[in-house]
């Protein structure tokens, strides 16, 4: 059941987060991650360990994936760096031939964006642009948004709000005239710290508890729910 038209505060223009939020790419991330431990002769681990290390980019991912259960690093210690380089390239290789596999819009996002096509709408993630672009371009929704911009674009990635204000760049939005949407609390403590309104997602790759615990504004079951929230237009 919907949650019925949001009353408060003016919108104008829309935020979004990649994984997990317009695309459920949880698959091909656990698979290359695993690829990448198999190439260090690590064991695979189960999809929701590497999906719980999701969301701060890809560094940071095999940081936590190559240091999972891994008897040649201390507890405690970092991956060494030229283990962590090797991974990185392996990762990249492997993910960028396969991150489609998988991969696919959730259920609405199509027709919501459509709906808000009078809306400037844009893509602030922290997935690296090469990535970011091939999988817009592969699910045929890179059309929809003015703005995309990755995290190996920006100095700081989200939870930093500059992250935010570059996506926005050149749109002209007021700060409090803006919904962030998107399935990490680093989406919603961005939004928080930008002014813009946080709309959590509870059906991404982030648990809802966690979601919620980091207090947004809104909160969305299903991608659908967002149109159901906002009128098709400014009014």
């Amino acid at each position: 059941m919907g949650k019925g038209r949001y009353s408060g505060r003016r919108v104008d223009a829309f935020v979004f987060d990649l994984d997990g939020t317009l695309v459920d790419s949880e698959l091909d991330i656990a698979l290359a991650a695993n690829f990448t431990r198999l190439h260090f002769g690590l064991p695979e681990l189960p999809v929701p360990t590497v999906t719980g290390y999701v969301g701060d980019g890809v560094a940071r991912l095999l940081h936590r994936t190559l240091g999972h259960d891994n008897h040649r690093i201390p507890a405690g210690s970092p991956v060494p760096e030229p283990m962590h380089a090797e991974g990185m390239q392996v990762f990249a290789d492997h993910y960028g031939r396969h991150l489609l596999d998988n991969t696919r819009l959730y259920p609405g996002v199509l027709e919501v964006l459509r709906r808000f096509a009078a809306f400037p709408l844009a893509v602030a993630t922290n997935k690296p642009r090469a990535f970011t672009d091939a999988i817009l371009t592969g699910l045929h929704i890179d059309g929809a948004f003015r703005r995309v911009v990755a995290g190996d674009e920006v100095p700081a990635r989200k939870p930093d709000p500059a992250h935010l204000a570059a996506a926005l760049e050149g749109l002209e939005v007021a700060p409090e005239k803006v919904a962030m949407v998107g399935d990490s609390p680093n989406d919603i403590l961005a939004a928080k710290a930008y002014g813009a309104l946080a709309v959590g997602c509870t059906y991404g790759l982030v648990s809802p508890g966690r979601v919620r615990s980091a207090r947004p504004d809104l909160v969305i079951d299903s991608f659908a729910e967002l149109g159901e929230m906002f009128p098709a237009r400014r009014e």
